[in-house]
């Protein structure tokens, strides 16, 4: 008989999850589930900016863990023509001037294709940039993500049932789970992932597994489309801006999470646009204001550490947890550690420094 494979979560991880899983695995039945439907705007992924990089704080271990995953998706694109993801190029400016040099240094001494660029050269490029700054780091072959509809191709392809359910917690007996709690009855299974993010301690809990995840909040507008300028990423200190395949604008700032009241998150929304609006010749866009789409306050998954937590739950060898910051960057590399840990393959060493922590509390 097939194994069964539940995956808690249907954002970028738990669906990356699922299709690496049936490209390496055929005959598994996997069942990805979780409260919300895939990326809805109600999880981290549904509110992702979309960028895959591997910028780090100069760490050459999780600079080698991201550029890894960057290369994966790059692998995902040329199998996957018609993925919506594409390659673009970024300006991070979101640092001071010896930060910026730090960062060169690092990563290009690592082999990554970064460079340092001035404002002459940045306008060159990007004439519409009246605010760009004196300098910035400038990468090429960096990947802008359009997540929603990537979360909904790569679950399809992998044949995966979905379910909308909400999880009360993990049925488990001696070191093993054997289950799922839902709204809907017990579901049975031979490994359980959790893709599920902030969900994840409080699923945990039900094991008596005390796990912490910090919080922050991510505020990202989307504009009604506009002529097609922006080829590049920028990454401000204020703000983030990049142009999606439709023309729309996907800008992405900061937001105190003590603000919880509709109109704050409208202001603060108005403000991301006003930004943009003030650093480009927007007239180059077609219009003489931005107009917003839509607005989507997004919880940040911040393991405690900074760093990504996968592995298997101690003492349950069939359950696996996938807790990150950077999930786009980061879904390719963690869906091939939870693959290979249901399939029974050795780790790439350089994911042992990322393994779940054996003890949580």
């Amino acid at each position: 008989m097939s194994k069964k494979i539940i995956i808690i979560g249907q954002g970028i991880i738990g669906a990356t999850a699922a299709f690496t899983l049936a490209q390496r695995d055929p005959s598994l039945d996997i069942v990805v589930m979780g409260s919300h439907p895939t990326a809805s705007g109600n999880t981290a992924s549904g509110a992702s900016w979309g960028w895959v990089n591997a910028h780090t704080d100069n760490n050459q271990d999780y600079f080698e863990f991201r550029n890894r995953s960057r290369r994966m998706w790059h692998d995902l694109m040329g199998v996957l023509p018609n993925l919506a993801a594409r390659t673009q190029p970024s300006l991070v400016f979101d640092l001071s001037d010896d930060a910026i040099q730090s960062a060169f240094k690092h990563h290009s001494e690592w082999g990554y294709d970064v460079s340092i660029v001035s404002r002459a050269k940045i306008l060159n490029s990007l004439p519409a940039f009246k605010g760009a700054p004196e300098l910035a780091l400038f990468t090429q072959d960096e990947v802008a993500v359009e997540t929603e509809i990537v979360c909904d191709q790569l679950m399809s392809l992998s044949g995966a049932k979905r379910v909308t359910t909400y999880v009360h917690g993990l049925i488990a007996y001696q070191d093993r789970i054997l289950g799922v709690m839902t709204d809907q009855g017990q579901m049975m299974a031979d490994h359980v992932v959790l893709a599920a993010g902030h969900g994840t301690p409080a699923i945990l809990r039900t094991l008596g597994i005390d796990y912490h995840l910090d919080l922050s909040y991510g505020l990202i507008v989307r504009t009604k489309p506009v002529a097609t300028v922006l080829n590049t990423m920028i990454m401000g200190k204020d703000y983030h801006v990049r142009q999606c395949s439709d023309g729309a604008l996907l800008i992405g700032g900061t937001f105190d999470q003590d603000q919880t009241h509709a109109t704050h998150l409208s202001h603060a929304a108005l403000s991301l646009c006003t930004m943009v609006e003030r650093e480009f010749d927007i007239s180059d866009f077609g219009v003489t204001q931005l107009e917003i789409d839509r607005f989507t306050l997004g919880k940040r998954v911040l393991p405690v550490g900074g760093f990504p937590q996968i592995g298997r739950v101690s003492p349950f060898e069939n359950l696996i947890s996938m807790a990150m910051h950077g999930g786009v960057t980061n879904a390719p590399i963690a869906a091939d550690i939870c693959a290979g840990l249901i399939l029974k393959d050795p780790r790439a060493k350089e994911t042992v420094p990322f393994d779940f922590p054996k003890s949580t509390g």
